[in-house]
């Protein structure tokens, strides 16, 4: 409220309603007398009254009348009004709420406000109207882009002033500031006041922006179970939540990138925008998040309402799970070691495809780790089926299948301080690759981390332990590439961080050796499309030399299949553009995938 009166355009009231809910509650206040005396008890005619000018002072004309309320207020006042006006919802962290709202009086969860703001909100988003929602501690780190983002949600123009005030009472504080706004008035703005005291039942935002706020009190234990009742209810809050807005004038660059997101696996050129490079759109109304980039895809909005398959393996249950509430432990092994494996697995006109190599790799992956999974082959492919399939899913899919060793007592190392079975996550989304990068190319870049040799940790691995490749990817984002091409510990080409790589030569595909590299399903399919197609192949060692005067060059994954490299460490492969033989590798890839496909679900083999 403090901050919206510093506004030119604006006046404040502050909780014009307060007294119509004590008319209408009866709810015990030390100051019921003061503010019966001080407002009209009926909120309906005070605000139809406001909506004619009645409540705004004669000597301002504002553009702008700032009503700041509590949402339990909302009670008895009619829908029609609540469509004349714009709304926001800021909300509290519920242990900080209920800590400093038991300071003066008994903490409930209707007190709280917590089920009056959710229904608040969704009584307003059920008129079109669904407000923004504002995190007070979101608004504490960052102010400056908090406020810019409610004021542009609201069409209205940010003014610099927002962010302070003059300490002290205000003329404007309800007569109820006594009780509560002890800590506030000590304030000049978002910075921390002299006594880190939580103030009472409104709080406003008392912090430098970037500053660490000071741990919340412990709640005693009676106010425990209140914090757990009010916790979900947060979350679903939360969900909606505004995000910082930037000016682009003073902005601060993303760390090792830029813009909304990374569109690959390496983030593509330093400062380059998510939205450059040219969009297309999925059947869902899709758009494609950057040009470049191994991984670059489509992005699909039905991907935020997506069930997330989990199997717990302490209880054995299986559920389908709705992804913002889709969670492991933080003690689980996979969070805590990276003790994990995992397989990205694509699903093609309702068969996963190639499943039976994806399967075998992920339990001899869990067999060299000493990691039993606790089901079949058979069993966990089910499970990934049912997943998609309680999705409505059949094309166009990609699936993050993960399986680690399970939830630990406390953070320890030993594999045998583990509790139950593996923990599996089944992450199924509507995610098509980007057309731009398989016509195009992608870039790359050889970093100086080189992959390790089997008995330091076997690149055959498809583990969460994927720190070797990260940080040649890292290097690669600093160079403005797509993508890092690895040396073994020899000096010759091994792979790239999170795809395999090919060079063709005098018309012959060139792989590296599977020594220092993860054997490919997509690498190996396409060596076998060469043979079946008569293009010659071999798998041998070879140095950069051989891959700068290579006539193409090419990458695979299961996500994207197979794209060009146009460029390496800054030189033009052949002519820099996609070659004849990645082209053909391309389409006798997409028969093969449509064949396999047409072959229907077929049961896997349980034999390693």
């Amino acid at each position: 409220m403090y901050s919206w009166a510093q506004r030119d355009d604006t006046q404040v009231l502050d909780e014009p309603l307060y007294a119509s809910y004590l008319t209408l509650t009866g709810a015990p206040r030390p100051y019921t007398d003061l503010v019966l005396q001080s407002q009209d008890g009926n909120g309906n005619r005070m605000l139809r009254s406001l909506m004619e000018g009645g409540a705004v002072q004669e000597s301002v004309q504002p553009r702008i009348v700032y009503l700041k309320h509590m949402a339990k207020h909302r009670i008895g006042i009619d829908r029609e009004l609540l469509r004349k006006g714009r709304h926001f919802l800021l909300v509290r962290e519920p242990s900080a709420v209920i800590h400093s709202f038991s300071e003066v009086l008994e903490a409930t969860l209707q007190e709280t406000c917590y089920p009056a703001l959710l229904e608040l909100y969704s009584e307003l988003r059920s008129m079109g109207q669904a407000p923004p929602v504002v995190l007070s501690d979101d608004l504490v780190r960052d102010p400056d882009g908090m406020l810019r983002a409610l004021c542009a949600a609201l069409d209205l123009p940010f003014q610099p002033q927002m962010l302070n005030w003059p300490a002290g009472p205000k003329a404007y504080d309800g007569v109820w500031a006594p009780w509560w706004y002890q800590q506030t008035h000590k304030s000049s703005g978002f910075q921390q006041p002299a006594s880190k005291q939580q103030q009472g039942e409104q709080q406003q935002p008392q912090q430098q922006q970037g500053a660490q706020q000071p741990p919340p009190k412990q709640l005693p234990d009676h106010l425990k179970p209140l914090l757990e009742e009010c916790r979900p209810l947060y979350a679903l809050l939360r969900r909606h939540a505004l995000k910082p807005l930037r000016d682009a004038a003073t902005a601060v660059p993303r760390p090792l990138g830029s813009g909304e997101a990374d569109s690959s696996e390496c983030g593509g050129k330093p400062g380059q925008a998510a939205a450059a490079g040219s969009s297309a759109s999925s059947s869902a109304g899709g758009s494609e998040k950057q040009h470049s980039g191994t991984h670059a895809y489509l992005d699909d909005p039905r991907n935020a309402d997506i069930l997330v398959g989990m199997w717990d393996g302490v209880t054995g249950g299986f559920d389908l799970v709705w992804r913002p509430e889709a969670k492991v432990s933080v003690l689980d092994s996979g969070f805590l070691l990276g003790d994990g494996v995992w397989e990205g697995i694509r699903l093609h006109r309702g068969v996963l495809l190639f499943m039976q190599d994806h399967i075998d790799r992920l339990f001899e992956g869990a067999k060299a780790l000493a990691m039993d999974i606790g089901l079949t082959k058979q069993q966990l492919t089910q499970l990934v089926y049912d997943t998609v399939d309680g999705n409505g899913m059949s094309d166009g899919v990609h699936i993050r299948l993960m399986v680690t060793r399970g939830l630990k007592p406390t953070p320890y190392q030993n594999p045998r301080i583990t509790i139950g079975q593996p923990t599996i996550v089944i992450v199924p989304e509507w995610k098509e690759a980007a057309a731009g990068p398989k016509e195009q190319g992608v870039r790359l870049f050889t970093c100086h981390v080189r992959r390790g040799s089997p008995d330091v940790q076997d690149p055959g691995w498809n583990s969460h332990s994927k720190l070797n490749c990260i940080a040649a990817c890292i290097q690669a984002n600093a160079a403005g590439a797509d993508e890092a091409l690895m040396l073994d510990p020899c000096g010759f080409v091994a792979t790239c961080n999170s795809t395999n790589f090919f060079i063709v030569r005098k018309g012959e595909v060139w792989a590296p050796t599977t020594k220092y590299q993860m054997p490919g399903i997509t690498r190996s399919k396409v060596l076998q499309l060469c043979r079946q197609a008569g293009i010659p192949c071999r798998e041998l060692d070879f140095s950069l030399t051989q891959v700068y005067s290579a006539g193409e060059a090419f990458v695979t994954g299961t996500f994207a299949g197979q794209i060009p490299v146009k460029a390496v460490d800054g030189r033009a492969i052949g002519s820099g553009r996609r070659g004849p033989v990645v082209q053909r590798l391309q389409q006798l890839y997409k028969e093969l995938c449509d064949s396999e496909a047409a072959g229907g679900r077929v049961a896997v083999d349980d034999c390693l």
